[in-house]
């Protein structure tokens, strides 16, 4: 492409009208005729990488004032804010040919994204999703997640494929880091679906204030035609103001006033269960715990505002599986057995205290804690445990450069005499070790790893995968 029909989506004047073949932001990634973005960054700033781009045979530059010499350049006073109608444009204005669905929230994107996924499979589209997880093109994962929302060029050229793969509607987890990064520019949303907010990301590299955490999650709906948004978290109203005019808006939650007013009812057996208000029969989620019905009746919501089908809501939920998000594996036991990613005492509150409605008998929760972090997280997550499961058996999660066993130690100190616990610093034999242990009605709950196949010691990375773990163990003699 010319760079002067590229920058024409900008409006700006081309320098030389050279041939683009590629772009990136990464001088790393440079290929000769590529156009060359130099990003600020938080701990550096990509104009520091021009040279090494030139050298490696880039066309043209994209960047902050002032122009460096020697090569064509465009200069904007946000580099970041170009770049993604720039990406758009390069690959062909992908999003536009497909029904662009966003989720925002602190906690419930990824099983959210997943639901929706399931329930557009059952309706016959194919869908494609980008999030947490990776990328996929109906069920093919395309692309790995650098990021829980790509940066643009990776964005775009993904869509790219997910266009050309037929995908006819996409799902999108949009975090606050997304839009405070300018990631979703040159893309337009049929609906938002925003899930809730609490104090999260606040830190030097991520946002200054809970205030531009919110005010960086409500931008998003500036960009979506359909605003679906939980009516009993304290920020929707803030979300809902950002909507272009006349946008509407539909509310869902289980408090009188909600568009969507859901209801949880009595599980069966490790299947949730909640009525709607007006359908005549309750919906099955295959996912345990109260915050996966709530999760539900967003993912029903945000369907009935874009017309799906009913029937494939009720399939979609009955069948969705998200990996490490209070996954069941299929285990030939008398006993069940969960692969969660909890790995914070909030996460283990949550999650511990929603299962036991669905538990008969004991929970037996295997777990540890991630080395070179706050010691506290152990503290909470022993406490938590004390409180919500019947025993632990504690061993490795990442210890990164810690000695496994000295973690697990200090989790034992604060846990106390609270609950019976063991420690087996290898997992692998830890998982088998509470499997053992396990008796009819009982649920063993393996907290941290969730989706994560490694295990990260001193800066390498070892693969380990629960799932592979528990094949092995059921599928022994």
């Amino acid at each position: 492409m010319k760079l002067s029909r590229l920058l024409s989506v900008l409006r700006l004047p081309c320098p030389a009208d050279v041939e683009i073949t590629s772009l990136a932001c990464d001088s790393r990634e440079v290929a000769p005729g590529a156009l060359f973005a130099a990003l600020p960054g938080a701990r550096e700033d990509g104009r520091a990488h021009i040279g090494e781009a030139v050298r490696k045979g880039a066309a043209a530059v994209l960047c902050a004032p002032p122009l460096p010499e020697g090569i064509p350049a465009v200069a904007v006073d946000d580099p970041r804010a170009a770049l993604g109608p720039l990406a758009a444009q390069f690959y062909g204005w992908p999003a536009r040919q497909m029904t662009m669905l966003a989720v925002t929230g602190t906690k419930g994107k990824t099983t959210t994204a997943h639901m929706l996924r399931a329930i557009l499979t059952e309706a016959g589209c194919r869908c494609g999703m980008i999030g947490t997880l990776g990328s996929f093109a109906g069920g093919d994962l395309i692309a790995p997640a650098a990021n829980t929302t790509p940066e643009p060029i990776a964005l775009h050229r993904t869509l790219r494929q997910m266009a050309d793969a037929r995908c006819t509607h996409v799902v999108m987890e949009v975090s606050s880091q997304a839009m405070k990064l300018h990631r979703v520019e040159g893309i337009d949303f049929a609906a938002g679906l925003f899930l809730n907010l609490a104090p999260d990301h606040i830190g030097p590299y991520e946002h200054a204030s809970f205030d531009e955490y919110r005010a960086c999650k409500a931008a998003l709906f500036r960009r979506c035609r359909v605003a679906v948004g939980n009516l009993a978290d304290p920020s929707w109203p803030a979300m809902r103001a950002q909507l272009p005019p006349g946008a509407p808006a539909l509310t869902f939650g289980m408090c009188p006033g909600a568009d969507v007013r859901g209801a949880l009812l009595p599980p069966e057996g490790l299947v949730s269960r909640l009525s709607v208000a007006g359908s005549p029969e309750p919906y099955a989620v295959s996912m345990p715990g109260a915050f996966n019905a709530a999760n539900a009746l967003a993912a029903i919501a945000l369907c009935r505002t874009i017309g799906v089908d009913d029937r494939a809501v009720r399939q979609g939920l009955a069948k969705v599986a998200v990996p490490g998000r209070t996954q069941l594996f299929p285990a030939p036991a008398p006993y069940a057995v969960l692969i969660d990613y909890a790995h914070n005492g909030e996460s283990f509150r949550a999650l511990l205290s929603a299962l036991r409605p669905h538990v008969t008998g004991r929970i037996i929760a295997v777990f540890g804690a991630g080395g070179d972090r706050p010691p506290i997280r152990r503290t909470d997550m022993a406490q938590a445990a004390a409180e919500y499961a019947d025993s632990a058996v504690l061993t490795e999660d990442n210890p990164r450069s810690e000695d496994p066993a000295a973690i697990c130690a200090q989790i034992a100190a604060a846990m106390g005499d609270a609950i019976p616990h063991i420690t087996v610093p290898d997992r692998r034999e830890a998982i088998f070790t509470a499997l053992d242990m396990a008796r009819p009605g009982d649920l063993v709950a393996l907290l941290g790893k969730g989706h994560e196949d490694y295990i990260e010691t001193t800066g390498v990375r070892r693969h380990f995968s629960e799932w592979e773990a528990l094949e092995e163990y059921f599928g022994r003699p």
